[in-house]
């Protein structure tokens, strides 16, 4: 009785310790298949103790290795996922048949493998999956229990860490830097990193043209697991003054993880090997700079065009250069600094603002906005009529201001003050008179003025000479008048004798 007892105290803990195993490894399954389906049994030679061992695999063709020798073989069925498998099965099934070549004959291999895997469960968990004859008794003709052995010792050798894949990577600052053009992140290495040769490194969210570059300054995206990298961005594809870009290592593990499943139909539960990913991320950061200079009239406050403007560093070393537009110009990712801008050349009708524009871009002042100002330069042309021979100012004239093309930009007939235009824009014209003064020659001058930037203000003045009547002293005008005289009495005579007839 107390035999009895003992042995059910026995295969209850084993059972709990399977059950508490199970559960635990539920947590790490995740990367597991939820199902898989079971193939028909393929049987092959009993190489020890006429020990049967049916070779079990998916429909897919994968291995799988049963880990309950008590239950028949499962085969052409569903099964699901219960949890993770012991260490020990882990460490086995990754160094036996198909992943390593153990005989260089399939069968006895995975003979070798599956009886491992047996013996290894009876050796830790109390479990009777081979009895006495099989491990030491029966016969071996082949002599594969050495083989056998020798995996046994590999599993139960076996530790979670040496068998387990982690991956996580971390740099020491997430903030890019820029330099030569570029946003560089600090290093970038495998903080944690196990049973994974390479991985790779994938950007979500980053400008076009970015980078991964390895420790040897190479550009790539498989990295080895005791390597470093970094990433850089070309300064110009970057737009936004923040910007976050998520970095992910992907990595293998050199081991597969063996997980357990159980038949739908109650046969034996099996374990197949699964690939392990991990997975790592970290955020980089990108606080760019953004610089807005604005060129404005200085009585208006609008943007005005034209303006040719220089950007220097402190040093005095040319950044770049631009010509303003109404839209005002944007400059990105200055480095930390103080800058300075200048203008080159002032727009048309403005004066040159000589007065540079001092400006500083740090961690606080990223975004940034300039305002230029240019005073309007004022264009006069005061056009007066006078007295050619007085001087004095005459009213009455007509006269026209045409452009260089003959358009005509002004008509106005003068008056004592000044004729004043303002509105002209640069180029060549002329004033002609179209009409003189009561009592004055029409002048046949054209008068010709250009406005540019440095003549701006033009004080015309416009000339007439009077009319003056001269009689005619000629012999002939004057016995005409006397005849007219002498006819005109002779009529005046016969008249006044007809009233008195």
């Amino acid at each position: 009785m107390k035999k009895q007892l003992n042995k059910f105290i026995k295969v209850l803990l084993i059972l709990l310790l399977c059950i508490t195993s199970f559960a635990t490894s539920l947590r790490s399954a995740s990367a597991a298949s939820k199902q898989i389906t079971l193939g028909p049994l393929e049987v092959i030679p009993r190489y020890i103790a006429g020990v049967g061992i049916d070779v079990k695999k998916t429909t897919s063709g994968v291995y799988v290795y049963c880990v309950d020798n008590s239950k028949p073989a499962a085969k052409s069925t569903t099964a699901t996922l219960v949890g993770k498998a012991k260490v020990g099965v882990t460490a086995i099934m990754n160094n036996g048949y198909p992943y390593k070549s153990i005989t260089g004959d399939k069968s006895k291999d995975y003979y070798i493998t599956q009886a491992a895997v047996w013996w290894y469960l009876d050796n830790v968990t109390g479990s009777s999956n081979l009895g006495t004859q099989f491990k030491s008794e029966g016969s071996d003709p082949q002599n594969l229990r050495p083989y056998i052995k020798n995996l046994i010792k590999i599993g139960e050798e076996a530790k979670e860490s040496d068998i387990s894949t982690t991956l996580k990577i971390t740099t020491s600052n997430p903030s890019m830097t820029l330099k030569d053009g570029y946003y560089v992140s600090e290093s970038i290495t495998a903080s944690e990193i196990s049973n994974i040769s390479t991985y790779t490194v994938s950007l979500k969210n980053a400008p076009s043209k970015a980078e991964v570059v390895n420790s040897k300054g190479e550009v790539t995206n498989t990295i080895a697991a005791n390597d470093s990298f970094y990433v850089r961005v070309p300064a110009n594809q970057v737009n936004s003054t923040e910007l976050k870009i998520t970095v992910t290592a992907t990595g293998k593990g050199i081991y597969k993880n063996a997980y357990v499943y159980r038949p739908d139909n109650g046969e034996q539960d099996v374990a197949i090997l699964e690939e392990e990913t991990k997975t790592s991320n970290l955020t980089l950061e990108i606080s760019t700079s953004k610089v807005t200079i604005v060129k404005v009239d200085a009585k208006t406050n609008i943007a005005i065009a034209g303006a040719k403007l220089v950007l220097k560093d402190s040093q005095g070393r040319t950044i770049t250069s631009w010509t303003s537009t109404i839209n005002g110009h944007v400059i990105r990712n200055l480095e930390d600094g103080t800058y300075i801008v200048e203008e080159l050349e002032a727009p048309k009708g403005y004066k040159l603002d000589k007065n540079p524009v001092t400006f500083t871009v740090d961690s606080n002042h990223k975004d940034i906005k300039v305002k230029f100002e240019n005073q309007p330069k004022e264009v006069i042309i005061n056009i007066t009529k006078v007295d050619a021979s007085t001087g004095n100012p005459l009213a009455g004239a007509t006269l026209v201001v045409r452009d260089s093309a003959g358009n005509v930009v002004a008509r106005f007939t003068s008056t004592t003050d000044s004729y004043v235009l303002t509105d002209l824009e640069y180029g060549t014209y002329t004033v002609e008179e179209e009409q003189a003064p009561a009592g004055y020659k029409t002048s046949t001058d054209k008068i010709t003025f250009t406005i540019d930037e440095d003549h701006l203000s033009h004080q015309i003045m416009f000339e007439n000479y009077p009319e003056i009547y001269v009689p005619n002293t000629s012999s002939n005008s004057i016995l005409g008048l006397l005849g007219i005289a002498i006819i005109g009495i002779g009529i005046r005579f016969v008249y006044k004798n007809k009233e008195n007839a």
